[in-house]
């Protein structure tokens, strides 16, 4: 679907961020060619094998493998996941920036609850697709169990089992009972509590049952039609006819919702918006799926209400700790994004503390040329009073009159939305400046930098989404905008272009990443099959001998260089480790306290339904208390010291070392060749391959290895705590029966007692630490395969084949023919549609 705001801009003179927008047809051409020609390469390379040529390179089966893996390339969409508190405007904000009602929102008297991908499919306009993904019976019956355990609890309860103040401890039942009566419409007639329901016969209920494990499409036309159908799947509200049958709630049923339609601010196809729902959710299952979504988010969308963000101590303090854990998961600030909302909510220029003179003096000014609007205006209307109707000039006067009142009524209305706007942009640029100053804070705080030091840009966008919407006309409902009257200053268009932008560049590097393989594999099978077609290698026995030399100092430098670099990570990981041990020591100390108060501050129901759903229910998460202060002082400092700053730095000096061997090697090689008047083997090395594309891949997985770590890792601690209880939560969740309460607590308070205590915390930072090195090790392995491969490049050009010829000149021939004519200009074909954004990218500004 065509974005109307993207629509409007288009003519407009662009700023010099701007950048053109990709053509999904563009990006399914390149991935097409790329496809198609790889597939044509691997049958190539079968016909090859087939010869027998196997005897004579060993790699011959690891290009095969590689054309196969470029030939199923697809355009993986990164994802933009949507998080913030229930209202604070998530669903409103993703329809506005898609053009398009898609989702329920707040004003319709509906949140969404379920995780929501909108994905880009070239579809004609206004026409949607959607897949309904609904989660497994396995799934379903854990929290089943959880929630008949609850009113199995609440029906039981007994005098022993009283703690202070638990005599109406009905949370977790009347919770559970709650949930149970949405899913299964025919409880709906029972009082609370219950009696008792078999699993089993609830498990097999034809309305649950019919959809557990299973996935349904629906397809239409019209984005207002799509926001009702998709409403019963995503949110706790749907519309029942009067009269009507009882209906099922089956969203909490449902595990994700795709949603796929031509929205041009997902053109690139590299970028999927998600509304991610779940924080504090009481259904432990829906909740750590939440948590296991956000571990392959590629950006972070922190969504906030703009004055709450600024005047509510809760919500700073709020914020101050999401960013701590985002600076953790990633330093460079890449993978996190902040939309402030509610810009759009009017507000008084008396309300505004931090205005300088000469603002308040512009507001002054708009209020003057307001109050002679007004003046004016009155006179008008007093005017008009006074006309007399009895003659037939009267008629004439009138209209002239009424004429002078519209024109001095839009002049008006013009002034006050100049001051609204004037007043809502100041607001956001305060805003934003307390904001990116407490993130500035928070930074310097783990870091430890010079604070004269700007920390990685954190883009934080104020918007008005509800404005927006009316003056674009996204959702049904009808009234005029309460601050803005052009959309350009909602903030909107300015979010969507950076989407847009986010990921029309990951589209065309990931293009370009699949060009490159590609390179590198023809020049590795194009040097092979040449080299198959020389009737002699001329190279002398000295100079041979000599290559050789420099290819074993080659290797030998490298090892001695891998590994004087893997120690330093080493001693930084060690210094980690042992920071680790220490802050582990302090919170065993204090964990006893933690699991005591939990103990005096909850009834023997919400305790037992704690333990049962693993330390985590509603807002109590024992996990992160038991964790919450082990990322603090010197721990986190040297946390983000090692994986955001000298562990990237260390592995590009490692990368340029290799690349340094890697030159004297050949350049030894070219020092033989001035002895030898025949072709110059190190030229045509040099000339095959570029090592800095094969270090380049390699470094990236290293990273990605590392990255992909942190992300499991989420900034906290709370799941390998979680991991090390999981038996000892299961052992105590299923205690019953009478002094069941007691005996609970007991359980915990003898686990957490001092040597259990450091054996349990000394467990989780052996797992951390196994974390951190398998991801070390993943790193290494990518390095570790990339040397060999160039020493391959290098010896395969300088042996001499001894062994008589299996290959058929026409064979080689015949591969050679196809990357010359078939493979090499379909690659240059990609590179030319490529090529055309990027040059737009750098035409100067008119």
């Amino acid at each position: 679907m065509e974005n109307p705001v993207l629509e409007q801009l288009e003519g407009q003179v662009h700023h010099a961020s701007e950048t053109a927008h990709l053509l999904p047809d563009d990006i399914n051409r390149c991935y097409e060619i790329i496809c198609a020609t790889n597939e044509k390469l691997e049958q190539e390379l079968e016909i090859a094998d087939s010869r027998g040529r196997e005897d004579y390179d060993k790699d011959l089966g690891r290009w095969k493998t590689e054309a196969q893996k470029l030939g199923d390339s697809v355009l993986q969409p990164r994802k933009f996941a949507f998080i913030g508190r229930t209202g604070v405007g998530k669903s409103t904000a993703i329809n506005a920036i898609l053009g398009a009602p898609v989702l329920s929102t707040a004003a319709d008297g509906a949140c969404t609850s379920v995780q929501t991908e909108v994905i880009y499919e070239n579809l004609p306009p206004s026409e949607w697709r959607v897949s309904v993904q609904f989660i497994e019976t396995d799934d379903w019956e854990i929290t089943l169990s959880n929630m008949l355990d609850d009113l199995e609890v609440y029906r039981d309860r007994g005098p022993s089992n009283h703690g202070r103040g638990t005599h109406d401890d009905s949370g977790p039942a009347m919770e559970a009972w709650e949930t149970l009566k949405q899913v299964y419409p025919h409880l709906r007639t029972l009082s609370f509590p219950p009696p008792e329901q078999d699993i089993h016969t609830l498990l097999e209920h034809e309305a649950v049952a019919s959809k557990l494990g299973t996935e349904i499409s629906i397809c239409g036309v019209g984005f207002d039609k799509l926001e009702v159908q998709l409403r019963p799947y995503l949110t706790s509200h749907s519309s029942i006819a009067a009269g009507g049958p009882p209906e099922s709630s089956v969203w909490h049923l449902v595990d994700k919702v795709r949603i796929y339609g031509a929205f041009e601010v997902l053109a690139s196809c590299a970028v999927a918006l998600v509304d991610v729902p779940g924080f504090g959710d009481a259904n432990k299952t829906r909740t750590n799926r939440t948590e296991e979504y956000l571990k392959t988010a590629e950006v972070v969308v922190l969504v906030a209400d703009i004055k709450r963000a600024v005047d509510d101590q809760v919500m700073r303090d709020y914020l101050k700790r999401f960013l701590r854990t985002m600076i953790r998961v990633d330093g460079s600030m890449e993978s996190l994004l902040i939309v402030l909302t509610g810009a759009d909510v009017p507000i008084n220029e008396d309300q505004l503390h931090h205005l300088d003179a000469k603002q308040r003096g512009v507001i002054q000014e708009m209020c003057q040329a307001i109050d002679r609007l007004d003046d004016s205006l009155k006179e008008v209307e007093d005017s008009s009073k006074k006309i007399n109707y009895t003659n037939s000039a009267a008629f004439k006067e009138l209209m002239e009159h009424q004429q002078r009142q519209r024109d001095i009524t839009s002049k008006l209305r013009t002034k006050q939305a100049e001051k609204n706007t004037y007043i809502a942009h100041q607001r956001a640029t305060r805003v934003r400046e307390v904001f990116l100053h407490l993130y500035r804070q928070v930074y310097h705080n783990i870091s430890k930098q010079d604070t004269a030091k700007e920390p990685p840009p954190l883009p934080v966008f104020c918007v008005g989404s509800t404005d927006f919407n009316q003056l674009l006309g996204v959702g049904r409902r009808n009234r005029a905008p309460l601050v803005f009257t052009n959309p350009e200053d909602t903030g909107i268009p300015q979010l969507c272009r950076h989407i847009h932008d986010f990921g029309r560049k990951r589209a065309l590097s990931d293009i370009k990443a699949h060009i490159d393989q590609c390179t590198l594999l023809c020049a590795e099978v194009n040097s092979f099959f040449k080299l198959l077609s020389a009737r002699h290698d001329s190279m002398s026995k000295t100079h041979e001998k000599a290559a050789r030399s420099a290819l074993t100092k080659f290797k030998r430098l490298v090892e001695e260089t891998c590994e004087e670099s893997g120690g330093k990570i080493d001693k930084s990981i060690k210094e980690l480790e042992n920071a680790l041990r220490d802050e582990a020591d302090n919170a065993a100390d204090c964990s006893l306290d933690t699991i005591k108060s939990l103990g005096d501050d909850c009834k023997y129901q919400t305790y037992r339904a704690v333990m049962r759903r693993e330390g985590e229910w509603q807002s109590i998460d024992l996990n992160e208390d038991l964790v919450c202060d082990m990322l603090e002082g010197s721990v986190s400092s040297i946390w983000h010291e090692l994986f955001n700053d000298s562990w990237k730095s260390e592995l590009e000096l490692l990368i340029h070392s290799i690349l340094g061997h890697y030159r004297a090697a050949i350049g030894s090689i070219k020092d033989g060749e001035k002895q030898n008047a025949k072709p110059k083997i190190a030229t045509r090395v040099q000339d095959a391959i570029k090592a800095e594309d094969i270090l380049g891949t390699a470094k990236q997985r290293y990273l990605s290895a590392i990255s992909m770590m942190q992300r499991e890792f989420g900034g906290s601690f709370k799941g390998f705590i979680r991991n090390e209880l999981q038996a000892h939560y299961d052992l105590v969740g299923s205690e019953c029966g009478k002094g069941m309460f007691q005996r609970m607590k007991d359980l915990n308070e003898e686990e957490f007692r001092t040597d259990n205590a450091q054996k349990l915390y000394s467990g989780l930072v052996d797992d951390v630490m196994l974390a951190i090195r398998s991801a070390k090790n993943a790193g290494d392995r990518a390095l570790e395969e990339t040397i060999p491969r160039l020493c391959a490049h290098i010896e395969r050009r300088f042996v001499f084949i001894r062994k008589s010829d299996k290959m058929s000149k026409e064979t080689r021939k015949k591969m050679l023919t196809f990357l010359d004519e078939q493979y090499i200009k379909s690659l240059a074909e990609v590179t030319l549609i490529t090529d055309r954004y990027e040059e737009r990218d750098t035409m100067p500004m008119e």
